[in-house]
Formats: C-alpha cells, structure tokens, sequence
C-alpha cells in the first residue's frame, strides 16, 4: 500500500475563512510572504522554513482558481466528519458569512455583501433572510434584478408575514421602475410594521415620496443598517 496522502487544510494555512472572498486570500497571502519568504527567513527575518512557503503558495494557487478551488471545497467537506458534521459546519459558515454581510451592509458596501450573501447561500440555502438581503443588495446596486427578484420571493415563499422581506421585494420591484407592483409590497411590508423603514422611505402612494421615480436617498438606507443589527 501507498504511503497515505496528509490532506492539508489551505483555509488554516492562510488563516483565513472558507468563506472569504478573493481579496481577503490575496492580503493574506502577501501578508505572509513578507514574513515566511525564504530570502526573509534566510536573513533571519522570520521564523519558518521554505517547506513553509511552498505550502503558502500552494493554498494561494489553489484558493484563488475558481474551479480548482471549488474542487478543493468538495474534498475539505468530505473530510470533516459525519453527514451532520459538515451540515453543522456548513450552517456555521453560512452564518459567518452572513453576519460578514450585513456588516459590509452597514459600511455602505453591497459589492462586499452581495459575495459574502452568495456564499451564504452556498453553504445554507435553508435561510430566507440570507436570500431576502441578497436580492435586496442585487437591487442597490441595480444589478441582476430579475434573479434579485427571485431571490427575495423565495423568502417569502418561507416567511410571508415577514415585513422586512416584503420591503425588500418592493425595494427591487421600486428599483427596477415598476412602482405600483413595488407599492404593493410596500403596502404589505406596513401593514405587518407599520415602521419599517424602507417600506415608509419608497412607498410612492405617499405624496411626500412621489415623484420622478428615482431613488432617493440611498445613503439613507446606510443609516438604516447603521441604526439597526
């Protein structure tokens, strides 16, 4: 028999998330170059040795080639245990990268969210808020807005008494021109809570919010996820 094969762990070698996105790997491996680098480690720089490094490289080459990567993800979950194992696993993941999203909600950066919601969805589709405030980001940055559509239907599909899905709903639907379906939703949204914020903000049959049909104030809506968790 074949000496058996120790199956390496990319994620713990850069320290880094199975949920992060390409930009965290890419700092993080640089991070750990400038110290791990052999010249550096040579020069009595660091600490490691170049076996070190090349593992370094290889979570890096693997981590950031989508399909490769993909691959790799398949094998770590076939290998962390029990059926209810990995589903615990993947529901901590999930989590993760959810709590990740509403923070970069908060900061105003829905690029950011709308990765970190994906992957949510990835590890955890079983959610609805996960795909309710994916289709809601899809929809802030007026993008994809027939899957954000359907990605906040979803939710509600789950919840139909949740205010906030709807709110969402009607957010894409406001976004994508077509207000009197989003009032419908707004509509819906106010009469399960009558305070919630976007659905009082774009609701157009107000006579204070009618007007050319753009959207305004969004960085009212950074406020928003400012102001509440």
């Amino acid at each position: 028999m074949g000496e058996k094969v120790e199956f390496i762990d990319y994620y713990e070698v850069l320290g880094v998330w199975p949920t992060a996105d390409a930009t965290t790997i890419k700092k993080a491996y640089f991070r750990l170059a400038k110290i791990h680098h052999p010249d550096i480690v040579g020069a009595g720089g660091g600490s490691q040795s170049g076996v070190d490094f090349k593992l370094i490289n290889e979570a890096f080459a693997i981590l950031t080639d989508t399909l490769k990567r993909s691959a790799y993800d398949q094998k770590l979950k076939e290998r962390t245990g029990t059926k209810t194992d990995r589903k615990d696993s993947d529901r901590r993941s999930a989590q993760m990268a959810y709590d990740q999203a509403r923070a970069a909600m908060k900061a105003g950066r829905y690029d950011k969210a709308v990765v970190l919601l994906k992957s949510a969805i990835k590890y955890d589709d079983t959610k609805p808020a996960y795909h309710s405030w994916y289709g809601f980001s899809l929809a802030v940055l007026k993008a994809h807005l027939h899957e954000a559509r359907d990605a906040c239907r979803k939710a509600l599909e789950v919840e139909v008494y949740n205010a906030e899905f709807h709110a969402n709903l009607g957010f894409v639907y406001y976004q994508a021109g077509l207000t009197s379906t989003a009032d419908e939703s707004f509509e819906e949204a106010l009469k399960w809570d009558p305070e919630n914020e976007i659905a009082a903000k774009y609701y157009t049959g107000k006579k204070e919010n009618s007007g050319n049909g753009k959207v305004k104030g969004i960085g009212g809506l950074f406020s928003f996820f400012r102001k509440s968790g």
